[in-house]
């Protein structure tokens, strides 16, 4: 069962879908899926003790491609993420939107592994 916010995102949704999302288009055509077990060994917080749950690996890779493809920063990045229902759909409705510093310590990350 949907939520009401599911509900009323998607009500918002259809209709910028209606005006033309190039996003919306992009989207499908990559298989999102094949960056997961890449970057799934970055993540070192499978101890006995845990850690803060990682943020999906696919929604990090979006929000870096956003922030590529429109030239935003950290900040800038966080804020269009929140605000811009394209940008949502694009990265799936996450409930969480990755802030500015998870997003700088991903890049981190990636560069330090080599995988960037």
């Amino acid at each position: 069962m949907k939520s009401l916010n599911d509900f009323v995102l998607d009500r918002e949704y259809a209709r910028i879908e209606k005006l033309g999302d190039k996003l919306a288009k992009i989207e499908p055509l990559i298989d999102w899926e094949n960056f997961r077990p890449i970057i799934k060994d970055m993540y070192n917080n499978k101890s006995e003790r845990g850690g803060r749950p990682n943020n999906d690996e696919v929604v990090m890779i979006k929000m870096l491609v956003l922030q590529s493809w429109y030239g935003l920063s950290d900040p800038e990045l966080e804020r269009q993420a929140t605000d811009r229902i394209s940008f949502r759909k694009f990265l799936g409705f996450p409930e969480v939107i990755p802030d500015r510093s998870t997003v700088w310590f991903f890049r981190e990350r990636l560069r330090e592994t080599g995988k960037d």
